[in-house]
């Protein structure tokens, strides 16, 4: 059963992870047949590593882990020849990550990276070291002359984010964007899509090299296809989205969850 509404399906923000991992997924093989000659499309995964306790990134996991264990036979301990109180042992739990990204690469020039899609994930958008981490790759991007796709399909604040809805005019502020910046525009300017609630999702023009055509990426039949691969159709929409809907826009999205029941 496919999603009831018209676009983006708000409902998905808390699956983030398969969504963001499958949209990866569709970005690449949607863009493969469309790619100019020596030009490929390839997910990349990193890992993200955080052994700190630093207050700024907040985490939904245990600073430590505790672990209450025997002694091995044999051994002596210390603190059994100045105390009879038995010390735990302590280890840290290691936050890691994984960022997920598109590039195009140009395989006729060393495999040199021509143009990086990335998903937004929520800690791209929050305050901290990832949304630094991020902002810092964005730099890297530029300064190696990539084009960069931004695809934001969150509904949270873009406040900390190179390109925030505040520089929009009111009327073209919407709650989804896509973000392209050209690496042979002189003036350093992105080209923004705003999207909607109640609309389609846009096919974006691609930047590939200089000497080639944009290629056209439809994202809203790749985000159909992950809602029904993804088998998302088990989601509870009698229960109010997170981040909820404004008054306006609950009403609206009753309307359409009500026909589809």
């Amino acid at each position: 059963m496919k999603s009831p509404f018209p676009g983006m399906d708000p409902y998905l923000e808390t699956r983030w992870g398969d969504v963001h991992s499958s949209l990866c997924v569709e970005i690449r093989s949607a863009l493969q047949p469309l790619l100019p000659k020596g030009l490929r499309a390839r997910a990349q995964e990193g890992v993200l590593v955080d052994t700190s306790d630093d207050s700024t990134n907040v985490r939904f996991e245990p600073d430590v882990s505790i672990v209450k264990t025997s002694r091995p036979t044999g051994v002596v301990a210390v603190a059994d020849l100045v105390s009879s109180k038995q010390p735990l042992l302590v280890t840290p739990v290691v936050s890691v990550r994984r960022d997920r990204w598109v590039e195009i690469i140009d395989t006729s020039a060393g495999n040199r990276v021509v143009t990086a899609i990335e998903i937004l994930s929520p800690s791209n958008k929050s305050r901290g070291r990832d949304n630094d981490t991020y902002r810092r790759k964005l730099d890297r991007y530029t300064e190696a002359g990539v084009n960069i796709v931004e695809i934001d399909l969150l509904r949270s604040s873009r406040q900390h984010l190179l390109i925030r809805s505040d520089l929009l005019p009111v009327d073209s502020r919407g709650p989804y964007f896509i973000c392209v910046h050209r690496a042979s525009r002189e003036d350093g300017a992105w080209e923004v899509y705003s999207v909607s609630l109640r609309e389609a999702l846009p096919v974006v023009a691609v930047p590939c090299r200089a000497s080639d055509r944009d290629v056209p990426l439809a994202l809203q039949p790749l985000i159909e296809a992950t809602y029904v691969d993804g088998a998302h159709d088990d989601i509870d929409y009698n229960v109010p989205p997170d981040p909820p809907f404004d008054p306006e826009d609950a009403l609206w999205a009753e309307t359409l969850i009500s026909v589809r029941q």
